[in-house]
């Protein structure tokens, strides 16, 4: 693992430094690392015209704690991504993972963990926790898991899709709208699992996209954030999980369904293109 992160720009470094003293003073990890997209130096970003960002890459940031417990209770602080959305230019996605679970998946060769460990720059080392020794997965269980994921996971989101456009025809909008975030979260799945074996246990759309981005920034701009109203558009999508069934407060229309409609039929097409290619470059090495 990598202790420096000179590579970016000025601000950027900045930035960084002062994400990662808030999350130290505030969460108390006793590792903090940072991945994807800035570790690796392929991060993206696109102002509007009004000067806002259309879409950004996001600070991605992996503390490990020393038990189940603790790492709970850093992703339910709400306080602290509050302070860091504050404070923080650029977006910050945190994930918390006890130093078991994390061992345990290294020594298997999972390839999420693997990758941090080669790719990662370690911003924070308590000095109390050590990492195991990465495992190695032969090519062939490569190839082979990552095929069975994608045609679970990717015919999962064509089966929603289809349960989709049938409640949209009925006018069942609420539910057309439950089904399009299941589309979505499957096909999301597809790309993590196949890139990188790994799928947190929540349905939140909007993390689940962030640490997506970690691997492909290329994700970014299917649901751009630019303006109030693409912003609530996606805000509707991620709140059908649970809202649409049982909020009845929850309203969506069918315009706002197609709209968001044609932004996930554009994750499929992107999530199908490269998830082949991943795992056709898997059969060549």
């Amino acid at each position: 693992m990598k202790n420096s992160y000179e590579h970016l720009p000025e601000d950027k470094q900045e930035q960084l430094k002062r994400a990662a003293d808030i999350i130290v003073d505030t969460a108390k990890p006793d590792l903090l690392i940072l991945f994807g997209s800035y570790a690796r130096g392929d991060w993206v970003e696109e102002l509007a015209e009004d000067g806002n960002y259309q879409y950004q890459s996001d600070f991605d940031l992996l503390a490990i704690v020393k038990n189940e417990s603790l790492a709970k209770k850093i992703e339910r602080k709400t306080s602290l991504n509050n302070r860091l959305g504050k404070l923080i230019r650029t977006p910050v996605s945190l994930i918390a993972e006890d130093i078991h679970f994390v061992n345990n998946k290294l020594s298997k060769g999972q390839y999420f963990f693997t990758d941090i460990l080669r790719e990662g720059i370690l911003l924070h080392d308590s000095g109390k926790l050590e990492l195991a020794e990465p495992g190695v997965l032969h090519i062939n269980e490569i190839r082979q898991l990552a095929t069975e994921d994608f045609d679970y996971w990717f015919n999962r989101a064509g089966g929603f899709l289809k349960m989709y456009y049938f409640a949209l025809s009925e006018n069942e909008l609420n539910i057309a709208a439950f089904n399009l975030h299941q589309v979505t979260e499957k096909l999301i799945a597809t790309m993590l699992l196949v890139f990188t074996r790994y799928k947190p246990k929540t349905h939140d759309l909007a993390k689940l996209l962030r640490i997506t981005a970690s691997v492909n920034p290329e994700i970014l701009p299917i649901f751009p954030q630019g303006t109030q109203k693409e912003k609530d558009m996606f805000e509707l999508l991620r709140k059908a999980y649970v809202d649409s069934r049982y909020n009845k407060e929850y309203t969506i229309t069918a315009e706002e369904l197609k709209w968001l409609c044609s932004r996930v039929l554009k994750l499929q097409e992107m999530t199908e293109q490269m998830c082949k290619e991943k795992i056709l470059s898997l059969n060549k090495e």
